[in-house]
């Protein structure tokens, strides 16, 4: 029995051991879909943070943003809110729901026009005798928000390039 555990775990240390050494390598040399992608997004105000956090998105996955490209988005009805889902004994706002929620359309020159929707929200607790740091994490539950959705973006741009 402890003979057998004690090959069992010099083997499978030989096989970690080999595997550590070499890197991984895709079977052909093609690029990544956003590789020198060039995108333009339309309908989409500056007076939230989420444009700077999808192009920040997007360079990271080896796109750029531009005022002209072959591929565009097109946002519909943005919005963000926010409500309560729960009260105090006391009758005060203890729990709010932010939500972010939107439609944009990828249209590009390769595929036809698609139609999506983004349905993103999370949970916020409010304390008042924590103001000051309540007002920070419910701005940065928004940026999550931002993050979230405009990676979901890049993978649907992802997966329609592939298609």
């Amino acid at each position: 029995m402890k003979l057998s555990l004690l090959i069992s775990l010099l083997l499978s240390s030989f096989l970690l051991q080999s595997c550590s050494g070499s890197s991984f390598h895709l079977r052909k040399d093609e690029s990544l879909p956003l590789k020198n992608q060039h995108i333009q997004v339309d309908n989409l105000s500056n007076e939230t943070n989420f444009v700077n956090i999808f192009e920040t998105t997007l360079e990271e996955s080896g796109g750029r943003l531009l005022e002209k490209a072959s591929t565009k988005i097109k946002f519909n009805n943005f919005r963000e809110e926010k409500r309560v889902i729960a009260y105090t004994s006391k009758r005060k706002a203890r729990e709010y729901l932010l939500s972010l929620k939107f439609d944009y359309t990828i249209i590009s020159a390769e595929t036809a026009s698609e139609k999506h929707r983004v349905d993103l929200d999370r949970v916020f607790i409010y304390d008042a005798n924590f103001a000051l740091g309540k007002a920070e994490e419910e701005a940065q539950i928004k940026e999550s928000l931002y993050a979230e959705a405009a990676r979901l973006i890049l993978l649907r741009l992802q997966y329609s390039k592939n298609k």
